[in-house]
């Protein structure tokens, strides 16, 4: 179902992937942008949350993970969640690179999601999140973005 009378030619599945793409991008680049206003690249800023993690968190083999790799190597950690999510949240916003940033979302939010747990509530976007990446990895970004336009380019 295409409308013709504004000039551009708008699809059902192109705005749905365009939404989908703001809405995820819009909330990454804000959690970014926020972790990097109060101080998550100077270090120590990340792990009492950690800490808060390592004491709910129900997996086990997630709790080692933590304990043994996140925790002692938190600056680098604290480094690359709040750039990861600023630079993701950017590219799913302009729809660029957009299949490799879903795949870099999905990976974030499911460490997310390991660290609350499955039946946590706080976890609820999360799982939202990842099912809306997933339809971004697989279909791109649709009609509208820098991948779009590079498509039609060509």
């Amino acid at each position: 179902m295409r409308d013709i009378k504004s000039g551009l030619a708008i699809s059902l599945p192109g705005l749905a992937l365009l939404l989908a793409r703001f809405y995820v991008g819009y909330w990454l680049l804000m959690t970014g942008v926020g972790k990097l206003q109060h101080g998550f690249l100077s270090g120590g800023a990340l792990l009492p949350q950690l800490q808060r993690f390592l004491a709910g968190t129900p997996h086990e083999w997630y709790r080692a993970w933590l304990t043994n790799v996140v925790i002692p190597h938190e600056h680098l950690f604290a480094i690359l969640t709040s750039v990861g999510e600023t630079l993701v949240g950017a590219a799913l916003i302009l729809g660029a690179l957009t299949r490799l940033s879903a795949a870099a979302g999905i990976f974030m939010v499911s460490n997310y999601l390991f660290a609350k747990g499955w039946p946590n509530p706080a976890a609820s976007h999360d799982k939202d999140f990842i099912v809306l990446l997933l339809v971004l990895f697989i279909a791109g970004a649709g009609e509208w973005g820098i991948d779009g336009w590079r498509r039609r380019k060509r």
